[in-house]
């Protein structure tokens, strides 16, 4: 039987990931990490605390939305888009950079592949307006959440 992109299996696995990612970047050292190769001071531990437990938060909420309505079905792929887009740059990051990218093994073992699977799910089940209204919204609020933790990280206001 084929999962549907808003199925609720699929979809809670998206904020149970997202916890071991949180962890994989915490333990590994991200915050550190992010100022060495952004050649900033890293990102403060609070800010990290902050930045995550909110988006935990709006995630949980979206998946919750996602699966209960067709007409948030965008959500689901919005966070679909976010995972597969932080997976694939942890992993250029690591390639780029030569280090460990905390977040990689969290990010290429979970993210890629269930961002795929949800994202291949919505491409075939989707309305076509709430799949394109889903990946902007993926890659923009992954975009905006990147710049505010190099911002922090590097010292500048954002």
């Amino acid at each position: 039987m084929r999962w549907h992109y808003r199925d609720p299996l699929l979809v809670w696995l998206f904020p149970a990931s997202y916890a071991l990612h949180i962890l994989e970047e915490w333990f590994g050292g991200f915050p550190e990490w992010l100022g060495v190769v952004s050649g900033g001071s890293g990102l403060p531990r609070g800010a990290f605390v902050a930045i995550n437990a909110a988006a935990w938060i709006a995630m949980v909420a979206a998946a919750r939305a996602a699966t209960r309505s067709e007409s948030a079905g965008w959500l689901a792929i919005g966070i679909a888009t976010i995972t597969l887009v932080n997976g694939v740059a942890h992993l250029l990051a690591s390639l780029v950079t030569g280090t460990y990218s905390p977040g990689l093994f969290t990010g290429v073992i979970l993210y890629l592949p269930l961002g795929q699977l949800a994202l291949l799910r919505a491409w075939h089940q989707s309305p076509a307006a709430s799949l394109r209204r889903g990946v902007i919204a993926g890659v923009l609020v992954h975009g905006l959440v990147s710049l505010v933790a190099l911002s922090l990280s590097s010292g500048v206001r954002a």
